[in-house]
């Protein structure tokens, strides 16, 4: 049966994967999402840069971005386009022709989040962004619905697909770092350059928005530091794996202070029973504490047409669902406080790190008289011979701040007897 209602009109801003995610979702499920809001959801215009290349049935596709903006019957403004520019500036417009926004740009959101939340309260609508973050995983609306009556104290997440796939096959397939991220790309989880994949650039804008929505902080991507993945070997994978570790790139948010915050990105050794621990392949997690609901953990696929089609259209059921009645303010962080984010000296944790040295007699005592010396408490220490005259010292210290184990790294380097410093993994959220 055909509902009577006026439809919700969207104007779609952008026809790549996700867009055409969007679209397929709501031809497949079209009576679905008709019975469940009452209304039928339709898309009126598609704006793309050309327009030859595309034709959608009973769809209008322009290159004229006003098409959108300006039409009194596009109720919501879905941007899917990417990039900075020219999204940037059509998500403020529409905004400022009082349309509601859903966009899955995490660059966008990352650093424009305040102008655009202060936008959207002075015009009376709103800006939704699920798909910024984890994909088709509702862990946004967990944030500012399911948790709404907590503080969130800190958020450790696996955010970025690609990298959790290729640490997944070194540890499970035993293969080595390039090995694996051909793998990712010949399974189409990685791009042709994955660099803001592996670098960690791409996890650090979602603990940015994480760090936003979850501790109502507000930092800019300049202030996170990141590490990617492209340095870890599988013989660290393989040494941790017998010390009862997990390695997995970790975007952390924590509350230090009422001011201050701890926001990074790094490739950290988990406990293996860890519920972070036991994410494979190209899923994501979020795992949070509450002061009052204690830890819990939000899981699914963090990326792909689909999931991310399915979270902008999670977001656009919710924009109709309360603007037929009244205006929503829900997604709205209007009072989003300046916070100082703690320098990565400052940062406590205990420290992996594989050595090579010498292999001769007194050279391990050495190790850990510098150790002593510098007072850093050494949990395991494990010794591998590589070859006649070397072999890999394998060291996880106790508790400590970055500084001084930076310090501690640059006394070891001096000495004649160690060859270098082979890999650092910190270990423990």
């Amino acid at each position: 049966m055909v509902s009577a209602k006026k439809p919700v009109t969207l104007g779609l801003i952008g026809f790549g994967n996700v867009g055409r995610g969007v679209y397929e979702i709501i031809h497949t499920n079209r009576d679905t999402i008709e019975q469940r809001l009452g209304r039928p959801v339709v898309i009126k215009t598609i704006c793309v840069r050309h327009v030859a290349k595309y034709q959608v049935e009973n769809i209008r596709v322009t290159d004229v971005i006003d098409d959108i903006l300006t039409d009194p019957d596009i109720d919501i403004v879905v941007e899917v386009m990417g990039g900075h520019e020219p999204a940037c500036d059509y998500i403020k417009r529409a905004l400022e022709h009082k349309k509601y926004v859903v966009t899955a740009n995490k660059d966008l959101i990352a650093k424009h989040k305040k102008t655009f939340f202060e936008l959207a309260e002075k015009n009376g609508v709103d800006i939704f962004f699920e798909a910024s973050v984890g994909g088709g995983i509702p862990i946004i609306k967990s944030f500012k619905v399911g948790y709404s009556a907590n503080q969130i104290e800190s958020v450790y997440g696996i955010l970025n697909g690609t990298t959790n796939f290729i640490l997944t096959q070194l540890y499970e397939e035993k293969k080595e770092f390039s090995d694996a991220l051909k793998a990712a790309q010949d399974k189409g989880f990685a791009e042709a350059d994955p660099t803001s994949d592996i670098s960690g650039l791409d996890s650090a804008y979602k603990i940015v928005i994480l760090t936003a929505v979850a501790l109502k902080r507000n930092i800019q991507i300049e202030d996170v530091y990141y590490e990617g993945i492209a340095d870890i070997q599988y013989t660290d994978i393989a040494h941790l794996d017998t010390f009862g570790y997990r390695v997995r790139l970790i975007a952390k948010a924590k509350r230090v202070a009422s001011d201050s915050v701890f926001v990074a990105v790094y490739p950290t050794a988990i406990p293996a029973a860890h519920p972070l621990a036991m994410v494979r392949n190209e899923f994501n997690a979020i795992y949070s504490t509450g002061n009052m609901v204690g830890e819990s953990m939000i899981y699914g696929k963090g990326a792909g047409s689909l999931p991310t089609g399915s979270a902008i259209l999670s977001d656009i059921l919710d924009i109709a669902f309360d603007s037929s009645t009244h205006r929503s303010r829900r997604n709205l962080e209007s009072h989003l406080n300046d916070a100082r984010v703690l320098p990565m000296s400052d940062n406590r944790s205990q420290f992996y790190m594989r050595l090579s040295v010498q292999d001769a007699p007194g050279v391990l005592q050495g190790i850990c008289t510098k150790c002593n010396d510098a007072l850093v408490s050494i949990k395991r220490i494990n010794q591998y011979e590589t070859r006649s005259d070397c072999m890999d010292v394998v060291i996880i210290t106790d508790t400590i701040c970055e500084s001084v184990f930076t310090d501690l790294k640059a006394t070891l380097l001096a000495e004649p007897s160690v060859y270098g410093v082979e890999s650092v993994i910190r270990v423990g959220l």
